[in-house]
């Protein structure tokens, strides 16, 4: 059981997830609460104190050696990583590079300087990749074979070795989680539904005449961040160590579903394109997860798909407006 008032650090706690987890765990009476970010760290240290607010570069070896051994944490959520699929593309050794450097400079801090300490690596379900014939339209459990399609798979799957390669060879106490598609208010519009969702902003006020898309056949598996954020909390505190989880609804849903889903909550006339430059050079035509191991524990996803969509365009028009006023 973990307890709440002994150290509990997130890595990358400014981006989407961490920032969603800062506030549930704050929620839920965390009161030794520690948060990294790469840039700014203003707005951590509004959240979290000047003491437990930690601009660092988790490439920096030496750094980070330094901060586990002043926190000394008894658990950590190592959620920075290069997130995207589309900048490995375009970038692939920046990408694959980064996220294996990234756990490995932890992993080896926490053998150093908090052997104890329990470590939630975060994959992705990415490292599934092109699923073969046998297992295409199933749900994907934590057997499936590994074809990784992209160097942002491949990085993630190498974080995943490498946390098993500490666990099995220092006994360091790890489980790795491999989320699948994670959606919610403040997620960057890089991605395709909070992409979709700014752009509808943009219809409804006359900045845009088209809503740009990728290949909406395919079939995702969407989990809100603020579910996601229960499910890691319950793989700290019940979590069998050196084990893998899905992290997922369970449920398949289209693209063009979503997009729908979007466009009901708007009255403003939608004119869809597809966008070539949108479309991955792989894409998986169906990714859901079999999460009933995670469902074992006790988790189960409470917000409703619509209701997700309707936080994210609520976010969006927020966002807009905000910086119309500011322009």
């Amino acid at each position: 059981m973990i307890d709440l008032t002994q150290p509990l650090l997130i890595t990358g706690a400014e981006g989407f997830v961490g920032s969603h987890l800062v506030e549930y765990f704050q929620a839920r009476g965390y009161t030794n609460l520690h948060g990294t970010a790469f840039r700014s760290i203003d707005g951590l240290k509004q959240k979290l104190g000047e003491d437990k607010a930690w601009q660092i570069d988790l490439e920096n070896d030496e750094a980070v050696q330094e901060m586990v051994g002043k926190i000394k944490p008894s658990a950590v959520i190592h959620l920075a990583a290069r997130p995207s699929v589309n900048e490995s593309y375009d970038n692939a050794w920046l990408v694959l590079k980064t996220n294996a450097h990234l756990q490995l400079v932890m992993l080896e801090a926490l053998r150093h300087q908090a052997p104890q300490a329990r470590l939630l690596s975060i994959g992705s379900a990415q490292e599934y990749g092109m699923i073969a014939p046998e297992y295409l339209g199933k749900p994907l459990n934590e057997h499936t074979p590994f074809n990784p399609t992209n160097a942002y798979a491949v990085s993630k799957l190498t974080a995943e070795h490498l946390a098993q390669a500490y666990h099995l060879s220092y006994g360091l106490d790890v489980i790795h989680v491999r989320p699948f598609n994670q959606i919610g208010p403040g997620q960057l519009p890089e991605f395709a539904v909070p992409s979709f969702a700014q752009q509808i902003v943009r219809i409804e006020r006359g900045e845009q005449t088209s809503l740009k898309v990728g290949n909406l056949s395919a079939i995702r598996d969407f989990t809100d961040v603020r579910d996601a954020a229960s499910a890691y909390e319950l793989l700290l505190q019940d979590g069998v160590s050196g084990e893998p989880y899905n992290l997922g609804s369970g449920q398949g849903v289209s693209m063009q579903a979503v997009l729908d889903g979007l466009l009901e909550l708007t009255s403003a006339e939608v004119k869809v394109e597809v966008d070539p430059s949108r479309l991955r050079p792989a894409d998986i035509p169906h990714f859901v997860a079999d999460n009933s191991k995670i469902k074992e524990l006790g988790w189960e996803p409470k917000n409703s798909l619509k209701q997700t969509l309707t936080d994210i365009l609520a976010y969006e028009r927020r966002l807009a407006d905000q910086q119309s006023g500011q322009s």
